[in-house]
């Protein structure tokens, strides 16, 4: 069986936490005059920010969240599309998982394409699963589809706590620099140079792995 490696979405491929961020303090008001990159550190979600929870912002997230158009004007992670081809040379991508509903399918896929990633499966939320219940549903299908998805790379710190003790994948942590969990198949890669570093090492140590 031929494998290959998922990749994450938000916050992995797109810059999506600044560009909500910079949407709602555009239309809600920044009163602690935080950049983006602040209150992102700050608050981390739109969600925790106190001030943007009234009835009218939780209305336009909403909307936000399901709008297609919206998908597709989040900006990339610099250079994240350069180094995808360059892994997808080393191991290849074999699909995109992500806790976006199926409704953004259009925008997302419109995404990946204008930015030039790779044209796999794009496995999304069902309407069937919550938001809340997202990073279960994620390591339920990582661990559903091993072997042929070998892993993936993400940069969601509670997936790792959300696989079986059992899924022997790996997951290239992105924007983290260690991790808690000492499992040798949990690797924190604080940047995209990282992320193709640690693949080369992670074929290196694993020259058996089904690539053709």
């Amino acid at each position: 069986m031929k494998q290959g490696l998922a990749l994450d979405i938000d916050e992995t491929l797109s810059r999506t936490n600044v560009f909500w961020i910079e949407s709602m303090s555009k239309l809600f008001g920044n009163p602690e005059n935080l950049t983006p990159i602040e209150l992102s550190k700050k608050y981390r979600y739109t969600q925790n920010v106190p001030y943007w929870q009234t009835p009218e912002a939780n209305v336009w997230m909403e909307e936000a969240r399901n709008s297609n158009d919206f998908q597709e004007h989040i900006p990339l992670i610099e250079n994240a599309h350069n180094i995808v081809q360059k892994v997808n040379q080393i191991i290849p991508i074999a699909a995109y998982i992500t806790a976006r509903p199926e409704v953004v399918r259009p925008g997302t896929e419109l995404w990946l394409k204008k930015h030039g990633f790779p044209e796999v499966r794009l496995i999304m939320r069902p309407d069937s699963i919550s938001s809340a219940e997202s990073t279960q549903w994620k390591a339920g299908v990582l661990e559903e589809m091993y072997p042929e998805v070998m892993g993936i790379v993400d940069d969601y710190p509670s997936l790792v706590d959300n696989l079986s003790v059992d899924y022997k994948g790996v997951v290239f942590l992105y924007d983290t620099e260690n991790h808690t969990n000492s499992s040798k198949n949990i690797i924190p890669c604080p940047t995209w140079d990282d992320v193709y570093d640690e693949v080369l090492k992670y074929k290196a140590r694993n020259p058996n792995i089904n690539i053709s």
